[in-house]
């Protein structure tokens, strides 16, 4: 019997740095949210001493994009985590039977991460949006981001 595990896989456009997720759906079940994990893949030349970081990002949209004059957003963008993930600063992470298959297979520059949703977190909610209404859809988002420096 073979087991398939789904793995959403995404890279940046010069292909240096991929990114591999068990998941695009995090469910809230009110006393907890499921965490974000994955792994990512960093080729050596391309890190160079440099750090990766990654943060879970909230953003709350309560007004339509062309509404906002003179530099006043109807947005407002919350840090829900923030970590260092290359090099790692946690050595003993627990890592998911996903994250332990992918490491075994991309090999040494895989880096497995995980964060968790604050207690007390928004939930992800989108208003239905008219039908002439072409901008970012009312409500609250959550996203993650990674970024080198």
């Amino acid at each position: 019997m073979v087991v398939s595990v789904k793995v959403f896989k995404k890279a940046t456009p010069n292909g240096k740095v991929t990114f591999y997720l068990g998941r695009r759906d995090f469910i809230d079940h009110l006393d907890y949210c499921d965490p974000v994990d994955g792994v990512i893949v960093v080729e050596p030349d391309y890190l160079k001493n440099r750090k990766v970081f990654g943060q879970l990002a909230t953003t709350y949209r309560y007004g339509r994009e062309e509404d906002e004059v003179m530099g006043v957003k109807f947005s407002k963008e919350l840090i829900l985590s923030r970590d260092q993930i290359v090099p790692m600063t946690n050595n003993n992470m627990e890592m998911t039977p996903m994250q332990e298959k992918l490491v075994r297979k991309l090999g040494s520059h895989a880096h497995p991460f995980t964060f968790h949703f604050p207690p007390n977190s928004p939930s992800s909610v989108t208003l239905q949006q008219e039908g002439d209404d072409n901008g970012k859809p009312l409500g609250v988002d959550t996203s993650a981001a990674w970024s080198v420096w």
